[in-house]
């Protein structure tokens, strides 16, 4: 039994640390476009410098004066590509990377796609502690090549998107939030500047009922809100009326939600799918955070899961965005055996999450077409909920331990 435990991880390894290696050369190597890094964060950017409010600039088409001297010794006097600013991360995320805009495109989108590399190993990191392992133990190290293997890592480094990082701000906040909710909530306050991916960590916290750390976020996105109306002579309100025009305005664009993919041509029987799939959801929320054991860690951790996977799949998320899968395939592989299941259904499990994985992991769509490779994809999104939602009713009713054999604190 120990041998072929063994050769399956020398083979999962293999297996992984290949697709990885080639994931990350092509990240290397493979020219980088840069156009969501160019709208959220470097052109708006200029706006912050100059004095401006960006949201307005942006929504007003306002372009920054030049010539522009960059910190690295480059002068530029146009920009270089014709793509009009969406800055829709909120204040504390555009503040803190302003700082990129003054250096020169290139040197930005190389610091910029340095900065996300890191932020792979961070958000593996917190997603292994989360789920009580080590990054250095040969299951933390799994899900790191599976999270480097994953297209929407790829995707988010060429595009420049601020996923990895808010979501890396997330994770490592819910993992300190126990030691210090204000550290914990001054990281979600950054992470929350893409709300719509990060607010099923402020139900954490409030759950968990750090409410000292929620604070902290929601006054840390206040103080963002505050300098940015303050140096640009613009009332905040306006501000968060511009915030709102902008995620109205994203919420047109196409996705690998639902109501983009296989409900697209369902009409108001697809709204009523979603709302009713929302609904028992919901249900099933309440009803386990009044149950006696709500307060185990497996179940946290199963409520956070289960409020993520509905999140991809209901609101208008690209690929990209899909980075978070890891969360459940990090549960399934790290935790499965903690489940009160029989060795077939665990099997099930493995064997789903590699199926799973290879979606979200191989460029299938010039193997089955893009519609067909969209839909398969939502689909095992929407499997993974299913499964996780099954998984919470699979808790042992006297689960307080993790596999390191530690108590859980928490536990009643």
């Amino acid at each position: 039994m120990k041998k072929a435990n063994k050769i399956s991880w020398v083979a999962l390894f293999t297996i992984m640390g290949f697709t990885a290696a080639i994931s990350l050369g092509r990240i290397l190597t493979k020219p980088k476009s840069g156009i969501d890094f160019y709208s959220l964060v470097w052109y708006p950017g200029h706006f912050i410098w100059q004095g401006m409010d960006p949201y307005g600039a942006a929504l007003e088409k306002r372009i920054p004066a030049t010539p522009v001297h960059y910190w690295d010794g480059v002068v530029e006097t146009k920009f270089p590509m014709p793509i009009e600013p969406m800055p829709t991360n909120l204040a504390p995320l555009v503040l803190l990377f302003a700082p990129l805009a003054r250096f020169s495109w290139p040197t930005a989108m190389n610091v910029w796609a340095g900065i996300n590399i890191g932020m792979v190993v961070l958000f593996a990191y917190s997603v292994v502690r989360f789920l009580g392992y080590r990054l250095l133990s040969k299951e933390g190290l799994l899900i790191l090549l599976i999270l480097f293997s994953m297209i929407a890592t790829r995707e988010v480094i060429e595009t420049g998107q601020t996923t990895l990082f808010v979501l890396a701000c997330m994770m490592l906040a819910l993992v300190l939030g126990p030691s210090s909710q204000s550290l914990g909530g001054i990281l979600l306050s950054v992470a929350l500047s893409k709300y719509s991916l990060t607010f099923p960590g402020a139900l954490y916290f409030l759950h968990k009922r750090w409410y000292r750390g929620l604070a902290v976020s929601i006054g840390g996105q206040l103080l963002g809100l505050l300098i940015i109306a303050a140096f640009s002579r613009t009332p905040p309100h306006v501000i968060l009326a511009e915030n709102l025009q902008m995620m109205l305005m994203h919420t047109q664009m196409p996705g690998l939600h639902l109501s983009a993919t296989l409900f697209s041509d369902g009409g108001p029987v697809a709204s009523t799918a979603v709302i009713l799939l929302s609904a028992i959801l919901a249900l099933v929320l309440v009803s386990k955070y009044r149950s006696a054991h709500f307060h185990r860690q497996l179940v946290d951790v199963m409520l956070l899961i289960l409020i993520m996977q509905w999140n991809l799949l209901v609101l208008p998320h690209r690929r990209y965005d899909h980075a978070a899968e890891i969360l459940f395939l990090a549960l399934i592989i790290l935790q499965a055996k903690t489940f009160s299941l029989s060795m077939t259904h665990i099997m099930g499990l493995y064997l789903f999450a590699a199926l799973a994985a290879s979606v979200w992991i191989l460029p299938l769509y010039y193997l089955l077409g893009e519609h067909l490779y969209r839909n398969l994809f939502a689909f095992c999104s929407l499997a993974a909920l299913g499964i996780s939602f099954w998984l919470l009713f699979q808790i042992r009713s006297d689960h307080g331990l993790f596999d390191d054999g530690k108590p859980d604190p928490e536990a009643g």
